[in-house]
């Protein structure tokens, strides 16, 4: 109805729509009436008879109507925007959560949040503003053209020669504002998004002595986007002054000269005059109202068009119609990698390809790699938040598409090298993996996550606000944290993505005992970076520029001689270098 993709309207939005639409229509007989009437009294007046007295209560029931219908006018944009604006706000979080961090990760936050805040108020004007007095805008000098004729053809025809103009003059300029529009709109993104990196990113930025650099770099980008801004409001304002200025109090001077002339002529009486001038006044409004609904719209579609292209974008994963969920067995699950390929979106070569390997239950496997091998693409695929291009995963012998995404991540729970912590307390970071959980599991789950000590030690116990992406928490502590949760989460799957890679050997200790506990008789799969956490593993699989390299125990690796153990070989030269020096 509205000519917008369907996922930026709700039903709602278009009710509202409608009702400030038919006000806005009825608004237009009831105006003019209200005029006509006015200008009958004032012949009255003249003839030396008082109609007010016997009109008194029409006038006062249409200047009610009137009123009453610009209420209705107003809160139907109001409503119908407020709708709007929800209604997209939510579906660009939906789409988030599709897409996911596999493909998020190369995004950047700051454009997204963005479109989603400051971008979205600009629907505002695109659905209050722009669906509703086009259509107003366009009735109204057909009503008043109309009456004016009625009342006066001669008038009429002057007031409906200065009709075409406004529209050829706004439609002029529509290519260079929708241009300069276009810019702003990217321009504003990338500097919240340079924004938003530089606050997270201030403590890089101030060992680096580079916090000055970074904001003379904000500053010019501030600089283009006020440039920008300026233009928007230099066509903005030419086209203010032009329609009101120009267009409004020309065609109400036109109309108020023409019906003066035609009055001295003996062709109009003095009530019609007062009716005609008026319903010019009204006219001019018309003018204003056809320059204001542009830019909105303007404005309004570039935001628009935005939204619409993130929400095009395919997400990274589906299921099957009809995508099941097995039933919990309380055991371990055996896992099947079988010829599994992946490519993210624009790279040249494969991130994993023709992948195989098995991850039996009760056993610990060690993925290792050099960096860019392939090693997180796995974690996302076991996740599903990446798809393969190719090749089945499969769960007890159920291929993936046909479980469903809620009932594979059930299963898995995942220990991140770099957990990140909500804003909010310990307990709110822990209740992530149990929304419901009590208290007691609480204790339960962070004594075995070695974390209930420093949690007994603060003075807010479980309350202890983390900060902002657990600023407040060391790493070992926000690790042990992330364990906690996945003791909560008690998943027969276990995903360790190096938790011990950044912590001191004191912590390392805290957390090797939590990981032996959180892993027993579970199926696990570490990310190793750290060639001393292997030693824990049962089996150790090798990948290669995305392949399958080599796997099998320790034992059987170093005696093959192959990458393995040329890491070994190279990290114990290392060793002794330090030994030396």
């Amino acid at each position: 109805m509205l000519g917008v993709d369907d996922r930026l309207i709700t039903p709602a939005t278009i009710k509202w729509v409608k009702v400030g639409l038919i006000a806005g229509l009825a608004t237009i007989p009831t105006t003019i009436l209200l005029y006509y009437v006015l200008g009958l009294a004032v012949d009255s007046a003249l003839a030396g008879s008082n109609m007010l007295r016997q009109w008194f209560w029409l006038l006062v029931g249409l200047v009610l109507l009137k009123a009453t219908l610009a209420w209705l006018f107003r809160t139907g944009q109001f409503r119908a925007s407020s709708e709007a604006k929800l209604n997209v706000r939510d579906q660009i979080y939906k789409q988030v959560v599709r897409l996911g961090p596999g493909l998020l990760g190369k995004r950047r936050t700051g454009e997204i949040a963005n479109t989603a805040t400051e971008g979205v108020e600009y629907l505002d004007y695109y659905f209050s503003v722009y669906f509703v007095q086009i259509w107003v805008a366009i009735a109204i000098p057909i009503f008043l053209c109309s009456a004016i004729f009625w009342i006066d053809w001669v008038v009429g025809v002057w007031m409906l020669a200065g009709v075409p103009l406004t529209p050829l003059f706004v439609g002029s300029s529509a290519r260079g504002f929708r241009r300069i529009s276009a810019q702003n709109a990217v321009v504003k993104n990338r500097n919240s998004a340079q924004y938003l990196d530089s606050i997270q990113g201030m403590s890089t930025l101030k060992s680096f002595n580079q916090a000055i650099r970074r904001g003379k770099e904000m500053e010019a980008g501030n600089e283009v986007q006020r440039r920008t801004t300026m233009k928007l409001l230099l066509v903005a304002q030419s086209q203010f002054v032009f329609l009101e200025l120009g267009f409004a109090l020309f065609s109400t001077a036109v109309a108020m000269g023409v019906a003066l002339y035609r009055y001295t002529g003996g062709h109009m009486t003095p009530g019609e005059v007062v009716a005609v001038v008026l319903l010019s006044l009204e006219f001019s409004r018309t003018l204003l109202l056809i320059g204001e609904f542009f830019f909105a719209g303007a404005l309004g579609r570039e935001i628009a068009a935005k939204v619409v292209e993130f929400l095009n974008e395919k997400a990274p994963v589906s299921s099957d119609e009809g995508a099941k969920s097995a039933p919990p067995t309380g055991k371990a699950i055996h896992i099947e990698l079988r010829d599994v390929s992946f490519t993210y979106p624009g790279a040249e070569s494969p991130a994993l390809e023709n992948l195989s390997f098995t991850l039996e239950p009760n056993e610990t496997v060690a993925l290792i790699g050099r960096s860019g091998s392939g090693k997180t693409t796995v974690t996302n695929l076991l996740l599903r938040t990446l798809e393969p291009d190719s090749g089945t995963i499969l769960f007890d012998g159920v291929p993936e598409k046909e479980l469903s995404l809620e009932w594979i991540r059930k299963q898995i729970a995942l220990v991140p090298q770099d957990p990140f912590l909500f804003y909010g307390t310990i307990a709110e970071n822990l209740r992530v993996a149990k929304d419901d959980a009590t208290e007691a599991e609480l204790i339960a789950a962070t004594r075995a996550a070695e974390l209930y000590d420093f949690i007994k030690s603060t003075p807010d116990g479980f309350n202890t606000k983390v900060g902002d992406q657990g600023a407040a928490l060391s790493g070992g502590q926000a690790q042990r944290l992330a364990i906690a949760r996945a003791f909560l989460k008690n998943a027969p799957i276990v995903v360790l993505d190096e938790p011990t890679s950044q912590i001191d050997v004191e912590t390392e200790m805290l957390l090797n005992r939590a990981l032996e506990r959180l892993t027993k008789n579970k199926t696990v799969l570490m990310i190793a970076h750290r060639l001393s956490t292997i030693e824990q593993a049962d089996r150790i699989i090798v990948l290669e520029g995305g392949r399958l390299a080599e796997s099998g125990t320790r034992q059987e690796l170093l005696a093959k001689g192959g990458i393995y153990a040329g890491m070994i070989r190279t990290k114990r030269e290392i060793e002794n270098t330090k030994v030396v020096a």
